[in-house]
């Protein structure tokens, strides 16, 4: 019998697969967008003094609990998109919450005063944390093993987009002088358009295939796989037949086991992934990353620099971020994760020990060269974080869960990752005020822990089907089937297994 081995080592993607990954990464700007427009919010004169925080003994605290109240909306939304991914769908979840950040935006640039906008706030994070965990959970179970590292990426190119579009439409409305609200007022209602675009392509989109197979619905799961995973040097649909095979003996098997929370933390590999997944980005954004992005328009004017000035900084290091998203691309499918993670942390650290030294230095000092060489080193920081973290952020947890567990698994990390920004965010204006450069030691003698703990345990899920993923944690008896157990017949275009059933004759009966 003339055969060959299930290979997953072509990286030349279908369009189709291509553009699905835009179109979803919309929810990616929508998130972002959302939750770094109040930087550029508070850094506008005219809303410091509609809301009364310029003679409000309370100004830090309240300035605090608008951005706190984000993430804290965020853990319901996780909580809310971990059953509506597996009752519902992975599509059905993102339009759930891009009508709630269009709603909640919506108000949140109509507010009256400052109950209001901290109460929508919350809500906007609920609808953006919907899309931050279902938008990569999506895309990863869209995604052949190899290139799934640079598909993923896009996500998180379309985020720092997000970010970017933030900043320098708050900076455009600085410079529109005027004597009403609609300065900070319409930035903000900006923020309804990525969510209204991600809405509108929504009928165009592919339901996860893996979900599809998880409700029974195979033929609509073979015939997206069989689209997206189709190149133009396999017309016979080769390797997606092969990989649909795998992805269905999978969920044969994963149907008969147990997916509620109780389960991931009574099985000590589900847990140990629950404790990698929660921690992930707790070690990721202990470097100092939010804090520095969310209130960069203030780091800049503390150390000199005028309102103008500083929303054109924070819009700078933005660009900064991308460029180092989009030379990410160039390695991502080659390094370990655990590497690369490794690498991220140690590299951002040492640039914000400079920053730090640079800002105890000359901050007060009137020093122009050494202020500004600590502004450049900010730049750095988002331009190497980038580089090595926000491209995996998105998408290693939704790698580490079989199918059946992955939405839950990315609500614990994303859980995580509310929390850890609640606690930094919160404090950052109270120690920024009291402390100031000193906050950031904090972060530097954390991550130094942080970085040696993703390199010792976090193993390398790059080029690895999901579907065998469960082996790197101890469960050979929980993967149905390898990839080197797979053979097509090319006579007959038929998936072969050891035991010598064929998909197509399983398609037929």
């Amino acid at each position: 019998m003339d055969s060959v081995s299930f290979d997953n080592t072509k990286t030349h993607h279908q369009a189709a697969l291509v553009w699905a990954i835009v179109g979803i990464s919309w929810g990616a700007i929508t998130y972002s967008y959302a939750g770094s427009i109040i930087g550029t919010t508070l850094g506008q004169p005219s809303f410091i003094m509609y809301m009364g925080l310029a003679t409000n003994k309370h100004a830090e605290s309240l300035i605090g609990t608008m951005t706190g109240l984000f993430y804290a909306g965020g853990v319901f939304g996780c909580l809310l998109n971990a059953w509506m991914a597996d009752r519902f769908g992975r599509k059905i979840t993102v339009c759930t919450g891009a009508v709630i950040n269009i709603i909640s935006t919506a108000c949140l640039a109509g507010s009256v005063n400052i109950g209001m906008f901290i109460a929508f706030r919350f809500f906007c994070g609920v609808g953006s944390y919907m899309l931050y965990l279902s938008v990569p959970l999506w895309v990863i179970e869209l995604c052949p093993p190899k290139g799934r590292s640079i598909l993923g990426g896009i996500v998180g190119l379309f985020g720092v987009i997000g970010y970017i579009l933030a900043a320098y439409v708050g900076i455009g409305f600085f410079y529109y002088k005027t004597t009403t609200s609609s300065q900070w007022r319409a930035p903000l209602a900006i923020g309804c358009f990525p969510a209204i675009v991600l809405l509108c392509w929504m009928p165009f989109l592919p339901e996860s295939p893996r979900w599809l197979l998880a409700v029974d619905r195979n033929d609509e799961a073979w015939q997206i796989v069989k689209k997206l995973h189709t190149t133009k040097d396999d017309p016979d649909h080769e390797f997606a037949t092969a990989e649909f095979y795998q992805m269905k003996s999978q969920h044969d098997l994963d149907r008969g086991l147990d997916g509620s929370w109780i389960e991931m933390f009574r099985r000590p590999s589900y847990r140990r992934r629950a404790l990698l997944a929660f921690f992930l980005p707790v070690i990721m954004y202990t470097t100092g990353n939010l804090v520095i992005t969310t209130y960069a328009a203030s780091i800049f004017a503390s150390i000199g620099y005028g309102p103008g000035d500083s929303l054109q900084l924070l819009a700078g290091i933005y660009l900064a971020a991308i460029a180092g998203n989009l030379i990410s691309l160039t390695y991502v499918d080659r390094v370990p994760r655990n590497v690369m993670l490794c690498t991220g942390v140690i590299v951002v650290t040492c640039i914000l020990s400079i920053e730090t030294a640079l800002v105890a230095k000359f901050l007060g000092t009137g020093n122009k060269a050494g202020l500004s060489a600590a502004a450049a080193f900010l730049f750095l920081f988002l331009a190497a974080f980038n580089m090595f973290l926000e491209g995996i952020s998105w998408y290693y947890p939704a790698e580490i869960f079989p199918t059946h567990l992955r939405a839950k698994g990315m609500t614990l990390a994303v859980i995580g990752f509310c929390m850890v920004d609640i606690l930094w965010l919160e404090l950052a204006p109270t120690a920024i005020a009291d402390i100031g450069w000193k906050y950031y030691l904090v972060f530097i003698c954390l991550s130094v822990f942080g970085a040696a703990t993703v390199f010792f345990l976090y193993p390398d899920t790059l080029g690895k089907p999901l579907e065998e993923v469960a082996k790197m944690f101890g469960d050979d008896d929980l993967v149905a089937i390898y990839q080197q157990d797979i053979h097509i017949d090319h006579a007959k275009h038929e998936v072969i297994e050891k035991n010598g059933t064929t998909f197509k004759e399983e398609a037929e009966a």
